[in-house]
């Protein structure tokens, strides 16, 4: 037992990494690089710093808040809801997380109804374009009295069936 616990020591001791992460002040150069690209709009590079800070700290919430947004600019919705689930996994009150993923959501949802509406030949229904028109105005932030999300949720609760 005492020989495990010495060669575990001589180990930590060493700075032995198993998964060959740099130490954390490369880290923290990595991730602002990765804040810098961000901030250029360079997402592909961005992309590939953050996604080195989350090998060494997989809880890194800016890390993957930021690699989130960057998988729902490029419309890979499946990485990008991951991501911000795994945000609001480790900070459940993370309000842009929740609402980014709403807007994945939304998205998604209008894909679909788009979709249906293209390839369904008897389409005739004039509550799913009261809808899309919604999403759309949600999405595209424009001004009114009431807020986007506001003329959203009246649209959903008039139209009901």
């Amino acid at each position: 037992m005492k020989i495990i616990l010495i060669i575990m020591l001589g180990l930590a001791a060493s700075g032995c990494n198993t998964n060959n992460v740099k130490p954390d002040t490369n880290i923290s150069e990595t991730y602002m690089k990765g804040e810098s690209a961000y901030a250029r709009k360079d997402y592909k590079q961005a992309k590939l710093h953050f996604e080195k800070v989350i090998i060494a700290y997989p809880d890194n919430i800016e890390s993957l808040f930021k690699l989130a947004n960057i998988n729902m600019r490029n419309k890979n919705w499946d990485a990008a809801q991951t991501y911000y689930s795994a945000v609001i996994q480790l900070k459940p009150n993370y309000a842009k997380a929740h609402h980014n993923l709403a807007m994945l959501h939304l998205f998604k949802a209008k894909n679909h109804l788009n979709y249906y509406i293209a390839n369904n030949e008897s389409f005739d229904n004039k509550k799913l374009g009261i809808l899309l028109n919604s999403i759309n105005a949600y999405s595209s932030n424009s001004k009114s009295a009431l807020t986007p999300l506001d003329r959203l949720a009246d649209a959903v609760k008039t139209h009901k069936n």
